[in-house]
């Protein structure tokens, strides 16, 4: 019974420290706030029990390659309007971690009638380049860069910028 009563207050300050309260609902701290010709926008995802939340902001880290992605809404709760994924390669070991990174979109010829994004995302992963795609757009240029950082406690804040058809996104995160 001790036991029980130890893990409920366990599992009670956990949730007072992993989540914060707006308008009433329980959100996790992880959060992503950007702005795109003036228009604010918000990842942050409710708090929920449920082993099949995907949970955004996400960002994975190994040594030689970074994926992020995000959800951005025009207010919580709202529609998804941006999808942000971003995908990072480095021949350094720890280099994602410690230096901004650009992202260019390179010159690339798809086969005759291919489908341009899936081949251009295929070249960029096979061959380790950096690129990023807002909804199903690829980037033309942009940067990444994470400020601060604790990989055993899986905790990144960090910012980007991407530049797109639609103008240029610029976001902070917190994970």
């Amino acid at each position: 019974m001790k036991k029980v009563f130890l893990a409920i207050i366990a599992c009670a300050m956990l949730f007072l420290t992993a989540c914060e309260k707006h308008d009433g609902i329980d959100y996790f701290k992880s959060k992503c706030i950007a702005e795109l010709n003036g228009q604010k926008y918000i990842d942050q995802t409710p708090f929920t029990i449920n082993p099949n939340v995907i949970i955004t902001p996400e960002l994975n880290y190994s040594e030689k390659e970074l994926t992020f992605m995000t959800l951005l809404r025009s207010e919580r709760n709202g529609e998804i309007a941006l999808t942000v994924r971003i995908n990072l390669y480095c021949e350094d070991s720890g280099e994602l971690l410690k230096n901004e990174q650009t992202i260019e979109k390179i010159d690339f010829q798809a086969s005759d009638g291919g489908n341009y994004e899936w081949e251009y995302i295929k070249y960029c992963r096979d061959n380790k380049i950096s690129y990023a795609r807002v909804n199903d757009e690829i980037v033309n240029n942009g940067t990444f860069k994470i400020t601060s950082y604790n990989v055993e406690k899986r905790q990144y804040t960090g910012s980007f910028t991407l530049q797109f058809s639609e103008g240029t996104l610029k976001g902070d995160f917190e994970i």
